[in-house]
């Protein structure tokens, strides 16, 4: 049996797989090693050991974002060699190369990740041959649903709202200057808060205003992101991520417009790297 872990910035998937089918999946708050001490995701572990029977996995497979540097998956490589001392083979990755070999397997292909944070790339069938975005919702991460959210909070307080929108907006989420900047500048994880915003853009996804955000996010991301890595191909995108799939029509209009030929959208990429590693 295999454990197969994927961790974005605001939730992390477990899954423990045989023969390219998942027999138990369980969450926890995500795991990324810019984020989270040792002593955290330990204790993210021990507490993930009561749901599932961790014991059982003869190989992990850890996909998350914050492990594009080689000094945190090696950190990493050696904490989970200490939470599973059993284990054969620990394998730690990025989350875009998760999300390429969900959808391509073991073909070429683009692909493009939308959840809270956002980045794409190009896949040769069997590495990455370059990648684009994962900056953060202070300097990109265009069409996640932290910029997203940060969008509509932005117009939120400059009053660029509709009324009906705004008294909305404030009747969910009772919202205060003074709280939204505490949020984002001072208290931990802004780019969850912020995306937690985005649930409440996809239910009013067909106000004019909303709509016009999301054409201008989307299009953000496909042309900084997704263009550059399409310069000699004509293969199509896959994309990934919670985002991508409950906004899946915004994203492809914007594609469309573009010219962008769309392939898959997964909103988990756990099902497609059960059958990679099988």
């Amino acid at each position: 049996m295999i454990l197969i872990v994927d961790s974005g910035a605001t939730k992390a998937k477990w899954a423990l797989s045989a023969h390219g089918q998942t027999v138990q999946l369980a969450l926890t708050e995500g795991i990324s090693p810019y984020f989270l001490d040792d002593a955290a995701i330990t204790a993210i572990v021990e507490k993930l050991r009561g749901e599932i029977p961790l014991e059982q996995a003869e190989e992990v497979f850890f996909y998350s974002t914050g492990c594009s540097a080689l000094e945190q998956r090696t950190r990493m490589a050696r904490l989970f060699s200490n939470l599973f001392p059993h284990v054969k083979t620990i394998e730690i990755q990025t989350d875009i190369l998760g999300a390429a070999r969900a959808t391509c397997q073991h073909y070429p292909g683009v692909v493009g990740i939308l959840g809270t944070g956002s980045n794409a790339c190009r896949y040769a069938g069997d590495q990455v041959e370059a990648t684009i975005g994962g900056f953060g919702f202070i300097l990109g991460d265009e069409g996640s649903g932290a910029a997203i959210g940060k969008d509509l909070i932005v117009a939120y307080l400059n009053r660029e709202l509709p009324p009906v929108l705004a008294d909305a907006l404030q009747e969910e989420f009772q919202l205060t200057r003074d709280f939204i900047l505490q949020s984002v500048y001072q208290r931990t994880f802004p780019s969850r808060f912020l995306a937690g915003f985005a649930p409440f853009v996809h239910r009013h996804r067909s106000d004019e205003v909303i709509t016009l955000l999301l054409a201008r996010q989307f299009g953000l991301f496909l042309q900084r992101n997704i263009v550059p890595l399409r310069y000699d191909t004509d293969l199509p995108v896959h994309f990934v991520g919670s985002v991508a799939h409950y906004f899946q029509e915004a994203v492809e209009m914007a594609a469309k417009e573009m010219g962008i030929p769309v392939g898959k959208f997964e909103k988990d990429p756990l099902p497609g790297l059960a059958q990679f590693h099988l």
